[in-house]
């Protein structure tokens, strides 16, 4: 919601946000409403940053980093605390069940296919895998075309939708995003100008770089919200 937020930020408020008082009062309101976040996003880059510091060789280190990372930088080197960096390079492994989870309906519907073809024979099979690829394909390209894509991105929309409402690992966004970067790339003015253009509903459609935003997000909103139906009648037909 902040993308929309008009209040007009002065330079003086930006002072009054750098000064240490202000911004070590943010700091402790931050860790005591997400203390994970502040971990994350705070102290474990302090001390990544503060160790690499003491590493660098040389007479006088100049570092430039964030106001937020100030405090913690100059508590550790004042104390002369070491950190072994190896634990905060390793990305802490996803809960299984998640993984599970997310392959419950690409699994389900294979599952399904398979056992419509056992019990009612190919062509039953054959009807309800093309049921799929439409009511999957269809919706995408669909969304495709509201975020008035590039007609090859509405064609991949079309193609990739059966493809990745079957993994978890790959959404048909990633690859509409690509291919309508990849044909209307945006212009460096449409970068500088983002900031403006997010504002103005008509805006989303005429920047390039906002419309590979609707080209990644329609097309996945048309494929998630029809899936859902296409996957229970799949289901369905086994009763």
């Amino acid at each position: 919601m902040s993308l929309f937020d008009t209040t007009p930020v002065s330079e003086e408020t930006l002072r009054e946000m750098r000064h240490q008082d202000a911004l070590s009062t943010l700091l402790q309101e931050l860790g005591e409403a997400l203390p994970t976040l502040r971990i994350v996003l705070i102290d474990e880059r302090d001390r990544y940053l503060a160790q690499t510091m003491q590493e660098v060789s040389g007479n006088r280190i100049v570092a430039v980093v964030g106001a937020a990372h100030v405090q913690g930088i100059r508590r550790i080197l004042l104390t002369q605390q070491r950190e072994n960096l190896a634990p905060l390079m390793i990305i802490p492994p996803a809960s299984r069940w998640l993984q599970w989870l997310g392959w419950t309906i690409p699994l389900t519907i294979v599952a399904a296919l398979l056992l419509i073809g056992w019990q009612k024979g190919i062509t039953a099979a054959g009807h309800n895998a093309l049921y799929w690829v439409l009511v999957s394909g269809l919706p995408s390209a669909l969304g495709a075309l509201c975020a008035l894509a590039h007609p090859m991105t509405v064609l991949a929309a079309c193609l990739a939708a059966p493809i990745t409402t079957l993994t978890p690992v790959l959404g048909v966004g990633h690859i509409t995003a690509l291919v309508q970067a990849y044909m209307q790339p945006p212009r460096v003015r449409e970068f500088q100008s983002v900031a403006d253009d997010i504002r103005s509903f008509k805006q989303w459609w005429k920047n390039r770089l906002l419309r590979v935003f609707l080209a990644f997000l329609l097309p996945t909103l048309g494929t998630i919200i029809v899936a859902w139906f296409g996957g229970y009648k799949i289901v369905s037909s086994l009763f």
